[in-house]
């Protein structure tokens, strides 16, 4: 690939509506959004 192309990376990290209650993992606060983020 001698030509760099742009690449968009999308990643839900809070699901679709789904709530804590059903799913602990699910980040929620800025803090816990951003430490997923840095994992992906």
């Amino acid at each position: 690939m001698a030509d760099k192309e742009k690449v968009i990376i999308f990643a839900a990290l809070t699901g679709a509506g789904t709530l804590k209650a059903k799913c602990p993992a699910l980040p929620t606060t800025p803090e816990e959004i951003a430490e997923d983020a840095y994992q992906c």
